[in-house]
């Protein structure tokens, strides 16, 4: 009976210890699986040393990759890596760990990684069999490995769990003034932003990137310039922890006062919703992250939704375009308007397939083209390219013009579609500010009343004529587009004179010049005085190479395949 309150005071010590060991336990993460990334989290009020011990693979251990680390909440910087941790004792390829750090007063969160990483380490025909093998015939050994895994930190302080470092997560997205992380795959978004002062703005990204190419990365557009400010290539990024190909950048850049959108796109593979391969050391914030440096200045700050502000003064829209498309929009501008052009089209080796340009509708001038060395990759497979620029469009008419080729455009991709499939065309926003959408109106050819003679969209084996009258001596302006090639004419034009038949004009390959796309395709495109007088015009074609049956590429202005005589009234004598 005397040993019964000795008993009772080892069992009230075990517990009282057990307890304490409990409360002393800041963060824990266990059972972990194949290709799993856990988090934790926790506070601590002061400074202090903290203990650490892990089950995770040996240094030795050929295809299991196991990483372990501890990050800041607020600076999002790595407090502690678990190959800083002293290895112990290794059994089936797996080895303990210990260490005792340092950590100030703050709120941190605890990760643990595990994936197989037999793809860097394995070496030989010979090593790849005895992997193989080691998977085929062995697997709940593997299966037994990541079970085993396990990381416990050990201090004073408060223990958070995943759901309080959410709730982190979300907090610090709020507190931003743009928040574009956390994405899965296939995600392409945009947020627009205001600033009323020039600030300093500090840029958080995380993202894919190999050699010099981007597969999930972030831009920042000027919304008046259209100028990309700001963007995470392979190049001014570094390694984000875990793959290679994980990168991330923290800078902190100057802006002007003005409006700007920010973007982030992936593909379709390795990013927060599912990894194909080790983590980076921030997986939360996989996206872009825009900040205050100076939160005094947040009044002069705002978000704005630049989609919506963008469709209300969409006035060209040839977009979800299909195989074999040619489509043209028209307008009349009642005065100059600055325009952006979102191009989205497919290019390889310098030359565009699917691409549009925008002409002067009068005199046929072309304004602005897409060609290849303009473009940037548009997300997807490399040989889809986009422009977003701004252009300034005088008072007049203009025609936007888009084409496309047999293969590989909207809902029919040959390889991976874009980032924005639904933009694979072109549009034209207005962007001048107080824009008054009576400023622009529909153009109709047919009502230039100073075309005196048209003929185009030839196709093969015609022969076409129309007449017009001069009342006085005048210049006229000849535009035609036709085949030649080796010093002779396939398809061309000539104007007679009505009343004796004689040729006073004809459509020579020494006359033309080069018209695009491909050499054989002429163009003239020159002003002729013709007295006054009934004259006739004619227009005809060989067998091959017209208006939308094209044998080698088209020219810049297939629509005019043809003959078209304007009057000069300016010059009219």
């Amino acid at each position: 009976m005397k040993q019964l309150p000795l008993a009772l005071t080892l069992l009230t010590a075990f517990v009282l210890s057990s307890v304490t060991a409990q409360e002393n336990v800041l963060a824990e993460i266990r059972n972990l699986a194949y290709q799993d990334v856990k988090m934790d989290g926790f506070v601590l009020e002061k400074d202090q040393e903290v203990s650490i011990t892990a089950v995770g693979a040996g240094d030795r251990t050929r295809d299991l990759y196991t990483t372990a680390w501890i990050l800041s909440k607020q600076t999002r910087a790595v407090a502690w890596k678990l190959r800083n941790a002293k290895e112990r004792h290794v059994s089936r390829g797996l080895a303990e760990y210990s260490d005792q750090i340092t950590l100030p007063k703050g709120e941190y969160e605890v990760y643990y990684a595990a994936f197989p990483d037999w793809s860097e380490n394995i070496e030989g025909f010979g090593d790849f069999m005895e992997y193989l093998a080691d998977r085929i015939f062995h697997p709940s050994r593997r299966r037994g490995e990541y079970r085993d895994l396990s990381i416990t930190i050990r201090g004073t302080g408060t223990h958070v769990g995943k759901e309080g470092v959410e709730q982190w997560h979300e907090q610090l997205r709020k507190d931003a003034l743009v928040s574009l992380s956390g994405l899965w795959d296939n995600d392409y978004v945009h947020q627009g932003f205001i600033l009323d002062k020039p600030m300093e703005l500090a840029l958080y990204a995380v993202g894919e990137a190999n050699g010099d190419a981007t597969y999930d990365y972030g831009w920042i557009l000027d919304t008046k310039t259209g100028e990309r400010v700001w963007q995470m290539t392979d190049r001014n990024t570094r390694h984000a922890g875990g793959a290679r190909k994980n990168r991330m950048i923290s800078e902190t850049i100057s802006f002007p006062a003005g409006k700007y959108v920010a973007y982030f796109v992936t593909d379709g593979s390795h990013s927060n919703r599912d990894w194909n391969a080790p983590p980076p050391y921030d997986p939360p914030f996989w996206g872009l992250t825009v900040k205050l440096k100076d939160e005094s200045l947040r009044k002069y700050a705002k978000t704005f939704d630049y989609k919506a502000a963008n469709d209300q003064n969409l006035i060209v829209d040839l977009t979800r375009l299909r195989d074999d498309e040619f489509q043209s929009k028209a307008i009349t501008l009642s005065k100059a308007l600055d325009v952006r052009i979102t191009a989205v089209g497919e290019g390889r080796d310098g030359e565009m397939f699917d691409y549009g340009w925008i002409v002067d509708a009068k005199t046929r001038k072309k304004l602005w083209t897409m060609e290849y060395g303009e473009t940037e990759h548009a997300g997807g497979d490399q040989k889809n390219r986009m422009v977003n620029k701004v252009l300034h469009l005088d008072k007049g008419s203009h025609v936007v013009y888009f084409v496309t080729d047999g293969s590989h455009s909207y809902r029919d991709w040959n390889a991976a579609p874009p980032f924005d499939p639904e933009h694979w065309g072109i549009s034209l926003n207005a962007l001048s500010e107080g824009f008054n959408p009576n400023d622009v109106s529909a153009y109709e050819e047919r009502e230039d009343k100073s075309v005196l003679a048209r003929i185009v969209g030839v196709r093969d084996d015609e022969r076409r004529r129309e007449s017009f009258t001069l009342t006085e001596r005048s210049d006229v302006r000849i535009y035609a587009l036709g085949e030649g090639q080796d010093g002779d004419m396939a398809d061309y034009a000539w104007i007679e004179d009505a009343s004796t038949g004689k040729v006073v004009w004809e459509m020579t390959y020494r006359t033309t010049e080069y018209a695009g796309g491909a050499r054989k395709n002429r163009l003239f495109d020159n002003t002729i005085a013709l007295p006054a007088g009934e004259y006739i015009v004619f227009y005809e074609t060989d067998g091959s190479h017209a208006f939308n049956d094209w044998n080698d590429d088209p020219p810049n202005d297939p629509t005019s395949w043809g003959v078209t005589v304007s009057l000069i009234e300016e010059t009219r004598r």
